[in-house]
């Protein structure tokens, strides 16, 4: 019985350590990311008034990172993000660091903070 518990125990420590990744860069709307990675730009002086704006919100969110990869937020992310970015005070260079789980090109989102 206890080496179960010990297996079990170990198993969930490894899922919850595989599942807590880090993402830094800027805050950004699908369709604006594109647009920069085509032209190899960051999402410095992106604003939150693009952010809000219902083509932009309609796209989604993710994080543009500083090696121009932009990694997108699932559903809950995008209400998430869309929180946040309400709640903002700064109204551009919106640069945060996201916690969640990414597969592939997309993140499972936990937690967003400005950096």
């Amino acid at each position: 019985m206890k080496k179960l518990a010990l297996i079990l125990f170990v198993a969930s420590a490894i899922s919850a350590f595989a599942a807590d990744n880090v993402v830094k860069g800027y805050l950004l709307d699908s369709s604006c990311a594109g647009e920069l990675q085509k032209h190899a730009r960051s999402g410095a002086g992106h604003t939150k008034g693009c952010l809000q704006m219902p083509d932009c919100v309609k796209s989604g969110y993710g994080v543009l990172t500083d090696d121009l990869k932009f990694i997108k937020f699932d559903k809950a992310g995008n209400e998430q993000a869309s929180k946040f970015i309400d709640g903002l005070t700064k109204n551009k260079d919106i640069k945060v660091t996201v916690s969640g789980e990414v597969i592939g090109d997309t993140m499972t989102v936990s937690k967003i903070e400005l950096q």
